[in-house]
């Protein structure tokens, strides 16, 4: 393709750019944080970790993206893998835009994670009892400050550290929640009976439930190995509104006052501080107390509909500028369709700035020819 540029004339190199840009993708595959596998199911499907927009999307639906070793153990989907599955698939790239990082998948409920009916009466004897007190106490867990216990020569310390680290907090901003069920292993020297204990992520660091593999070595061998569960909470700087605000009004800082949170780290991450709010409009209307995160936030758009663009068109270090026209409104970052002045064909660019965009055909994935 890149000969083929080479040697046509400017005009036609134009018609060529927009004849491609208006393959933009228009389909969405947009990957959950985490999900529950499905009882009695071994598989993970497309549909089941991601929300599907548009023909082609649905059109792998049923697409098996992962088979977990172990249905029982939290495993992880990441983005490398559903590409994969995808490309093996043939998937059209030039129609399907793919987001996320990973989903994580979670075992399916148990009759030990269903919590007793609200409402139902219950006779329950002795024995039955003891069962729910026996699986209450099982999922059962005590919360601690990671700055009281990071230093500590235990493996409840070592897990501490393992957890600030990845998470880049410091312990006194860290909470961790533990399965009393894990009480006496996890308050283990490390450095006890010559043993030596290796603990591994299951999954991704910033999850909400992290599964933890810790292994006894012995002898330059593998002596038991078990899974730990541990639950972190975040001590995170929210903004909160000071007054009721209506949808598209802008959000200044003295709307703004800085509420200290404990967040999961999927809410952490969703949360605005009050310098990422300020500046922005209301993407819904608010209520005065609402602690703001990214959903009901969105930038000022830097293009207006009907508005005229400079668009550039970038093919490794060449880049043509053309005029064209918005049809739609967009801010910084936005993919939006706009259409060349005098023409009744549209294609899609990135916004960049103040009635600029651009279109890097470098970057696009190829399409069949």
């Amino acid at each position: 393709m890149q000969r083929l540029y080479k040697y046509m004339r400017m005009p036609s190199l134009i018609g060529v750019f927009l004849a491609l840009a208006g393959t933009a993708c228009g389909d969405s595959i947009a990957l959950k944080a985490s999900v529950r596998l499905q009882q009695r199911s071994d598989v993970v499907r497309l549909a089941d970790i991601a929300v599907l927009e548009g023909a082609e999307a649905q059109r792998h639906a049923d697409l098996v993206v992962h088979r977990p070793q172990d249905p029982a153990v939290t495993s992880e989907v990441t983005v490398q893998m559903v590409r994969s599955a995808l490309e093996q698939a043939g998937v059209h790239w030039g129609k399907v835009d793919l987001s996320g990082r990973r989903t994580i998948v979670r075992p399916a409920r148990t009759l030990a994670d269903t919590p007793p009916l609200a409402m139902t009466a219950l006779a329950l004897d002795g024995a039955e009892s003891a069962e729910q007190e026996v699986a209450e106490a099982r999922f059962a867990r005590d919360e601690v400050a990671a700055d009281r216990i990071v230093d500590l020569p235990t493996l409840r310390g070592t897990i501490a550290k393992l957890v600030a680290t990845g998470l880049h907090v410091k312990p006194a901003a860290l909470r961790l929640a533990f399965d009393r069920s894990d009480a006496e292993f996890l308050d283990t020297p490390i450095a006890a009976g010559g043993m030596r204990y290796e603990v591994h992520p299951l999954s991704s660091i910033d999850s909400d439930r992290l599964e933890l593999a810790v292994r006894t070595w012995s002898d330059g061998r593998v002596a038991a190995s078990r899974n730990v569960t541990v639950h972190p909470r975040v001590l995170t700087h929210t903004a909160a509104l000071l007054r009721d605000v209506r949808r598209n009004t802008v959000i200044t800082a003295d709307d703004l006052e800085v509420k200290d949170k404990w967040l999961a780290p999927s809410q952490a991450a969703l949360h605005c501080g009050p310098a990422e709010a300020a500046g922005r409009l209301a993407a819904r209307s608010l209520r005065a107390g609402d602690t703001l995160r990214d959903p009901d936030l969105r930038r000022p758009a830097l293009i207006e509909r009907g508005s005229r663009v400079t668009v550039r068109c970038l093919v490794g270090g060449v880049a043509i500028s053309m005029q064209a026209e918005a049809r739609e409104e967009g801010a910084e970052g936005d993919l939006i369709e706009l259409r060349k002045l005098g023409e009744r064909d549209t294609f899609f660019a990135i916004v960049t700035a103040p009635g600029e965009a651009v279109v890097d055909l470098s970057r696009r994935p190829r399409t069949a020819e």
